[in-house]
């Protein structure tokens, strides 16, 4: 029995070192290697100086093409929008501009129905955070916020996150870190173009109503405010037939809010409801920059 008891905890703590290690090695292969994700390419930005800075969901990421607005402001500038990114994301990565001290003269936020979606986070931005965990305090009270059951899991038991994670942080990315596979996005600056023409018939339906407020707006607000950031906030096209009064009733509630959420309206500009194509995504820009002054 003795001998039976000592093989089991000899199993447990080479099962513990085991997992130790391959956290240990894991986790400082995202902190050294050339970014492959946009929260890695976030933390390398330290102490840089961008010109134009644009936050939001996937109507970022699919719909701010980088390199025009470079080519024809002469300024920089990066897309770091999150897909389904919603408010609460956009505040994080605020903060993690000055932890990491990069500096900005604008930073353009996206603002659409996602108002509404006060719990709600972006998954894509939580599991690429995740490896990160213990590099931050802001990163920590994320993941502990909108996953506290899962939380002392991910903090304090060796290699689960990126076991839970899989295969987003698993063995297939680590080697592609390893060997400095690059992505597209990263390439682009952060630009993620779709192509394609939307064929659905189905349209976007908004929501009849708008929540009264939204406390992470109202925490980016003042974050501004208090740190005095230059910020814009906007809208992006989308196809709408019923409800479209929402933009009007979220313009009363964000601040000099932009709307062009009805600038495009031919389906060969639209990917599918919510998300314009890269001929689309062109236009838009080339609108941006025109009418937000870039």
């Amino acid at each position: 029995m003795k001998k039976f008891v000592y093989y089991i905890l000899k199993l447990a703590l080479l099962l513990i070192i085991s997992a130790s290690f391959l956290d240990f090695c894991y986790t400082k292969i995202y902190e050294v290697s050339v970014p492959r994700s946009k929260f890695q390419k976030l933390r390398t930005l330290k102490h840089e100086k961008i010109d134009y800075l644009f936050l939001g969901s996937s109507r970022v990421d699919n719909s701010v093409v980088i390199n025009s607005i470079e080519k024809k402001t002469n300024k920089s500038a990066y897309n770091l929008g999150f897909q389904a990114s919603k408010l609460q994301d956009i505040y994080l990565i605020l903060q993690l501009l000055k932890k990491y001290e990069v500096s900005y003269d604008k930073v353009l936020i996206q603002v659409d129905f996602a108002f509404n979606n006060e719990l709600e986070f972006s998954n894509v931005l939580f599991f690429e955070a995740l490896p990160f965990i213990k590099e931050n305090k802001l990163i920590e009270d994320y993941i502990k916020h909108n996953k506290p059951n899962d939380f002392w899991k991910y903090r304090y038991l060796p290699f689960y996150k990126f076991i839970i994670s899989n295969p987003k942080n698993g063995f297939r990315e680590v080697v592609a870190n390893v060997i400095k596979t690059p992505t597209r996005t990263l390439q682009n600056k952060g630009y993620s173009p779709l192509y394609g023409e939307f064929k659905n018939n189905k349209l976007l339906k908004l929501p009849s109503k708008i929540n009264n407020k939204n406390i992470y707006y109202n925490l980016i607000l003042n974050y501004c405010i208090k740190n005095k950031i230059n910020v814009v906030f906007y809208t992006a096209p989308c196809k709408i037939t019923k409800n479209s009064v929402y933009f009007d009733k979220l313009s009363r509630k964000v601040t000099n809010l932009n709307n062009f959420s009805g600038l495009l309206k031919d389906d060969i500009y639209f990917y599918d409801n919510f998300h314009i194509n890269n001929e689309g995504a062109t236009i838009f820009t080339n609108v941006l920059i025109e009418k937000l002054k870039l």
